[in-house]
């Protein structure tokens, strides 16, 4: 496995020999086998992509659920589009598209988002949360993106986008304002800026008071909320 692994980084005609002939020996454990095919794609190999592909499709659960996860550490060379393929696939395990989201938060690629954001209108919750937890990994390096995106989606995928830009912690207040279109955006806005460290934004607040005190109440409330000693604490016993 290790090997296996290892070869990526020796692009020679012996290494992609071995590599090619590890992924049609089938008496070796399918996880060797990926993990070859892996370093096939990361060298350029086709190959390495289409055994993947048709691991995607295998009768193992945990045979597709580890494509996917090589997927992630490939990372370019034609394994993302096999990835959002996989994310929108109707007919996949919800699990095995669940993963294929949180591969494509591993690879962190801005053209992955609006795969990511879309993932958010659909009705399994799992496929929802991981696609969340990539999406707050693609905020830390897109949050103006996201903002620009906050804007405009569908108000239903609002929370998911919210959840994301506040894990990330990297926008400003002048962008969140920007953000505030209408009701909807308003409430994610104010839960935006409500699960901040108020010192980051104290100086800013008092201007949105006067701009829309709606938002500048609940963020107040919020701030409140999320910083009493209360917050968190849990019954025993």
């Amino acid at each position: 496995y290790t090997s296996a692994k290892a070869l990526s980084h020796f692009r020679t005609e012996s290494s992609i020999r071995a590599l090619v002939n590890k992924i049609s020996d089938t008496k070796d454990h399918i996880y060797v086998r990926l993990e070859a095919a892996a370093s096939l794609a990361i060298l350029g190999d086709q190959q390495g992509l289409v055994f993947i592909k048709d691991r995607l499709s295998d009768e193992i659960l945990p045979n597709r659920l580890e494509a996917v996860i090589v997927l992630g550490e490939i990372g370019k060379n034609g394994a993302i589009g096999l990835l959002v393929e996989t994310l929108i696939d109707g007919l996949q395990d919800s699990e095995i598209r669940a993963g294929a989201a949180w591969a494509l938060g591993e690879i962190n690629d801005k053209s992955t988002i609006n795969t990511l954001l879309a993932s958010f209108l659909l009705v399994e919750e799992n496929i929802r949360i991981e696609a969340a937890r990539a999406l707050a990994k693609l905020a830390i390096e897109y949050t103006p993106e996201l903002i620009n995106e906050f804007s405009t989606v569908d108000p239903n995928i609002r929370p998911g986008l919210a959840w994301a830009i506040s894990k990330a912690e990297k926008f400003t207040f002048d962008q969140v304002q920007t953000a505030l279109v209408d009701e909807n955006a308003r409430i994610w806005v104010s839960y935006m800026l409500g699960t901040q460290d108020p010192r980051k934004f104290i100086g800013e607040i008092e201007g949105l008071r006067k701009k829309d005190p709606e938002v500048y109440f609940a963020v107040s409330v919020l701030w409140q909320i999320f910083n009493s000693w209360i917050f968190g604490l849990e019954e025993f016993g």
